[in-house]
């Protein structure tokens, strides 16, 4: 069984963590058992992932989505200190990656979606801290918004939204992917050439902003946009430790 510890080690190398200025602390955000036989991965920790976790039997959970974002002080108290109670009772890590998991260009959010929509990766758009995290994607074939909508309504298992300038593009060949929340990045993908954005939410600006960019923008769901980076990390680490992982699949029509 490998150590916590090498564990993170590699996942620290292979994502390039220390590189990615965030809000969240990437790598081991939990300290339970020293070794790791088995590993449950999920998008989020909530009080469901972290008990299915514990009923697998699993000495550590990866998610996307951790428990500490930010400088945190004050009490530790109400879901916060539930969940770290859980944790320290099953003696389980949480480890959490959150950019370097968006931004890898093979194994990251933004990649993989962009691959399982059928669009090759031929740029990068959207850097924090000069580390790019979306990708350009583009298709041989154009297609129209109703087809990419039906691919990604077969990838997320939920029906997106577009918004913008949906009656302007009908031959869409070239799609900016970004993971959960980009709506921030409405005019970075303009420059990078993109008829459409497709990310996971938007906010209720969103809509205007795109139509007068002349952008679509598909929100197909920021945890359903987010699921294939922890599963490709923990396929990973199943090929480099030899450990049994196991998905909690937990969908959020957010």
């Amino acid at each position: 069984m490998p150590r916590s510890e090498d564990l993170v080690r590699y996942c620290d190398e292979l994502l390039r963590a220390a590189a990615f200025p965030d809000v969240a602390v990437n790598g081991l955000q939990v300290a339970g058992t020293g070794e790791i036989r088995r590993l449950a991965v999920a998008v989020s920790t909530s009080r469901f992932t972290l008990d299915a976790a514990a009923a697998l039997g699993a000495n550590a959970l990866l998610v996307h989505h951790g428990l500490l974002w930010g400088a945190r002080s004050g009490a530790i108290s109400g879901l916060f200190a539930d969940r770290l109670r859980l944790l320290f009772t099953h003696d389980m890590s949480l480890i959490a990656y959150h950019l370097p998991l968006d931004g890898h260009p093979d194994i990251g959010n933004c990649a993989l979606l962009a691959r399982a929509a059928g669009f090759a990766a031929v740029g990068r758009f959207a850097s924090v801290g000069g580390e790019p995290l979306g990708v350009v994607g583009e298709v041989v074939q154009p297609l129209s918004l109703a087809a990419l909508l039906d691919r990604m309504r077969a990838i997320t298992d939920r029906d997106p939204v577009a918004v913008g300038a949906v009656d302007v593009h009908d031959a869409i060949d070239r799609v900016g992917f970004l993971t959960g929340s980009g709506h921030s990045a409405l005019e970075d993908a303009v420059a990078a050439g993109c008829q459409v954005l497709v990310t996971g939410d938007v906010r209720e600006s969103t809509m205007a902003e795109a139509r007068e960019l002349g952008l679509i923008v598909i929100a197909a769901g920021h945890e359903a946009t987010e699921r294939l980076g922890v599963q490709a990390l923990a396929q990973e680490l199943e090929r480099e430790f030899s450990i049994e992982t196991q998905v909690i699949p937990d969908p959020n029509p957010v």
